[in-house]
């Protein structure tokens, strides 16, 4: 794979740029034609919810499959089934009103979520296997095509939506994505392990990984940093009409588009700022989750502060921090967990790469929960206030953490290295 870098970074890219669209895509005309076919507002949002809730399910059964079929096989079954639910869920138009046209959108959705965590998961995975060293930077560039994806997911579901209907969106995306998976099968390896001296080692399981509180502390991490956005999703439009800032969905639209430029254009700088030699993963991840706790104090405004209002000057600035932040605090997970598996990292990939993608998921499902939940009970600043609060005592956890368990250093001195996970031989071959 490593003689296929351009290829597969192009490949991965296109895929999860679609795969993410898919799942934006439905924000822009689905909630309107599917109350005109009967359904609810709670019926709605499940559809949305589903497809973050199977990923969190699924992903774990991935790093299962990646293990026993390699991960190019698992990620091109992944596009196989979004492009091919993708294609099938436009026939939803043609279902009749009420529980038919719910069921099939229903199922579809549920099989775009599995073929969603079989890609996303498998991606992690060869992504880190392009170029250990340099694990940070590639996944930000791929986290570029993830900001894309939600970014450009709406607007073009309005044009293709109105150029031609309900099934256009699902057929343009469908057949987008399929180019990736032909290419990987033309021209990469069946299988993409890391062997050393080409001997097949023992995968560290999942379960030995849930027991490493070096590594579980950065997946909640990862978790926070991904539910804080998706807090803003149910609960920004009305704060900022409140605030006399955006009354127009128009508007409201422009404002989510600061925070995920900021996130999308920040990727690629933050996996060259958070390479070992430089920063290092941990550090950065702090640094994210800092920011973003800002961004939740200037955006209520935090009413300790007893400020008069919130302007648009620092709407905006909240929401590039907010952003920056999530960038800083998502993309070098991978290669911090990796440093968590000491020695052990290349055979804790698989089981890595599906935490990674649970630990994301379950942030995108519980974020809008929360916000919803928080907002109406206490009023949206002093849920960004509390959102804060739990950033803030993440981070003195990660930090007591660190004093509890000091890590050894490399050799050189550059980066300080996690402790070693070793891998058991009872929960990676028999049990998981």
């Amino acid at each position: 794979m490593r003689n296929n870098k351009i290829l597969v970074m192009i490949c991965t890219n296109i895929a999860n740029l679609c795969c993410h669209a898919v799942y934006s895509v439905l924000a822009s005309f689905f909630p309107q034609e599917a109350k005109a076919k009967g359904m609810s507002d709670d019926g709605v949002g499940l559809v949305f919810a589903i497809f973050a809730a199977v990923i969190f399910v699924c992903a774990p059964f991935a790093g299962r499959l990646m293990a026993k079929h390699g991960k190019v096989w698992v990620y091109i079954w992944g596009i196989c089934l979004v492009s091919c639910s993708s294609i099938l869920f436009s026939a939803a138009s043609a279902m009749p009103a009420g529980v038919p046209f719910a069921a099939w959108c229903f199922t579809m959705r549920l099989i775009q979520g599995i073929g969603s965590a079989l890609e996303e998961t498998a991606m992690y995975a060869i992504i880190a296997d392009l170029d250990t060293e340099h694990v940070t930077l590639y996944l930000g560039i791929c986290e570029i095509s993830t900001g894309l994806g939600y970014m450009i997911g709406p607007p073009l579901g309005g044009f293709l939506f109105s150029a031609g209907g309900f099934a256009m969106p699902f057929i343009v995306l469908g057949f987008a994505v399929a180019p990736a998976a032909m290419l990987l099968y033309s021209y990469m390896p069946p299988d993409a392990y890391r062997n050393a001296k080409g001997e097949e080692k023992a995968d560290v399981s999942m379960r030995t990984l849930l027991r490493n509180p070096q590594v579980m502390v950065i997946a909640a991490a990862a978790m926070l940093a991904n539910s804080d956005y998706a807090f803003l999703e149910p609960t920004l439009g009305d704060h900022a009409a409140r605030m006399g800032l955006a009354s127009t969905p128009d508007a409201i639209g422009m404002l989510f588009s600061v925070a995920m430029t900021s996130y999308t254009l920040s990727c690629p700088i933050i996996g060259m700022v958070a390479k070992r030699e430089r920063l290092g993963p941990r550090t950065v991840i702090v640094s994210g989750l800092l920011l973003q706790l800002l961004g939740f104090v200037l955006i209520g405004p935090c009413p300790l502060l007893k400020l008069d209002g919130l302007g648009m000057g620092q709407m905006v600035a909240a929401l590039v921090i907010f952003g920056i932040g999530e960038s800083m605090s998502m993309t070098p997970v991978m290669d911090d967990m990796m440093r968590s598996c000491g020695e052990y990292a290349d055979e804790s990939v698989n089981a890595l790469s599906s935490l990674m993608a649970s630990a994301f998921s379950l942030g995108q499902m519980i974020g809008p929960l929360i916000g919803s939940a928080l907002t109406s009970r206490a009023g949206f600043a002093w849920a960004a206030t509390l959102m804060a609060v739990g950033l803030l005592i993440h981070v003195c956890i990660v930090m007591l953490l660190d004093t509890w368990r000091p890590r050894p250093r490399l050799k050189d001195g550059s980066y300080t290295e996690l402790t070693a996970v070793p891998p058991s031989q009872a929960d990676g071959s028999a049990e998981d």
